[in-house]
């Protein structure tokens, strides 16, 4: 496998891993709350989710619920329980979560529950899918899909930088959109389990500026299979908020 990081990216991840700043277990309880609401408002918006940060707050700490579509309350939603849920078995049980196949089925079904057809949710798609914003087009037949996806968790083993291996994942079950819906979720999600695996706050942001840097990174990859666009976005976001906290 060729490595993902070039010598100047590895140096920021190195400083990224060596940080006590990005440490998942130096966050305190309320502090984890707040993470898991800011990461759940960025990876909503990214698929256009309309509730503002603080309507995601509220519905999300409160049970507020804004005046707003179901579908957008339900995305949020199921962000927020799936996160917190592996938050807490990888960071209060010391465990690591395996990424395998019946964990990213586990995750999708959990991301998508109500917002697909229960046949759909958790399962591989039977059907065509096309990605907006750009030419790509995904593997439409089904044995296809599974075997790539395969590939790609076998593949991850080849990556000991974890961040190496958070990116790789992500990107690529991204650009395979094995599930009808809810693909870049999953793999944020995912992209998330794999950072966190290794006690590293995953990436987020509230800011528009970043959440267009994420979809220009993960579109560069679709077309073009280079990691680079998405890698720069992933280690600088990581730097920025270590810097904005130290």
């Amino acid at each position: 496998m060729k490595p993902i990081f070039n010598d100047e990216q590895l140096k920021r991840a190195s400083l990224i891993l060596e940080s006590p700043l990005a440490k998942l277990s130096e966050l305190y309880s309320n502090e984890i709350k707040d993470l898991a609401v800011v990461w759940c408002y960025y990876s909503g918006r990214i698929e256009g989710n309309t509730y503002t940060y603080v309507e995601t707050e509220a519905l999300l700490k409160d049970g507020i619920t804004s005046e707003k579509k179901y579908e957008d309350a339900k995305m949020l939603k199921n962000l927020y329980n799936t996160f917190i849920s592996e938050l807490e078995y990888i960071n209060k049980g010391k465990n690591q979560e395996t990424i395998n196949e019946r964990t990213l089925f586990r995750i999708h079904q959990s991301i998508s529950t109500g917002l697909v057809s229960n046949e759909e949710s958790g399962s591989l798609r039977t059907r065509a899918v096309r990605i907006s914003g750009t030419e790509y087009i995904p593997p439409k037949n089904q044995q296809e899909i599974k075997g790539k996806l395969n590939e790609i968790l076998f593949q991850q083993e080849e990556y000991d930088n974890p961040l190496e291996k958070a990116v790789y994942l992500h990107c690529n079950i991204a650009r395979l959109q094995p599930f009808i819906d809810g693909n870049k979720r999953t793999a944020r999600m995912i992209e998330s389990i794999a950072l966190m695996n290794a006690d590293i706050i995953p990436v987020y942001s509230a800011k528009d500026s970043d959440i267009l840097n994420y979809r220009k990174g993960l579109i560069a990859f679709y077309e073009t299979e280079d990691y680079g666009r998405y890698t720069d976005y992933f280690l600088n976001r990581q730097i920025k908020r270590i810097k904005e906290i130290g």
